[in-house]
């Protein structure tokens, strides 16, 4: 099994921690076919849920897709913004059927993808296999960037969000999505 880790820095000076709750998704996981955990953090008024999932490249595509649908499903709400990311093994540099079909899942929560840079350069190839999707149209301002970490074969990605506004200091927070192996 891989070890997810979701990193969350705020750079709120009037709070020393962001609070959050667990979101138990376990009974949804299977090893190698889904492996996920997930968190809701509180910032201000805003609720934002990050699901962190794993797809190995030999397991049952189908599966999935089928269980990363109920998990999004069980999660979703309007008022919660949600942050899917992760090591998917679906390259988003090139066109495929396994492409569409998490695109399409996505898309019925207006989730895409945001990573634009190579998350896994071996060789004489790099591929966006991990990724960070996201609604766009709501979630405000964000910029996302590569973390070489030399922690594993696979580059971290950062995500900062700047989610709000306290008596003109705002609130910036960076979500560190890091694979260990």
């Amino acid at each position: 099994m891989i070890n997810k880790l979701i990193f969350i820095r705020s750079a709120y000076l009037y709070k020393k921690y962001i609070p959050f709750s667990i979101i138990n998704v376990e009974k949804f996981c299977k090893d190698k076919e889904l492996e996920a955990c997930a968190v809701k953090l509180y910032f201000l008024s805003y609720k934002i849920c990050v699901v962190n999932v794993y797809r190995s490249p030999i397991g049952n595509f189908q599966y999935f897709i089928n269980e990363l649908d109920n998990i999004i499903n069980k999660i979703y709400k309007p008022v919660v913004q949600l942050i899917i990311c992760g090591d998917l093994n679906i390259n988003y540099l090139t066109e495929s059927k396994e492409k569409q079909e998490l695109n399409n899942i996505l898309s019925t929560y207006n989730l895409i993808s945001v990573i634009n840079f190579p998350t896994r350069i071996k060789n004489n190839s790099s591929t966006i296999i991990d990724n960070i999707f996201l609604d766009t149209t709501t979630m405000g301002k964000y910029t996302v960037c590569p973390v070489v970490n030399g922690l594993s074969d696979h580059d971290a990605q950062m995500l900062e969000l700047h989610v709000g506004n306290l008596n003109n200091n705002k609130l910036k927070t960076q979500i560190h999505i890091h694979k260990k192996k």
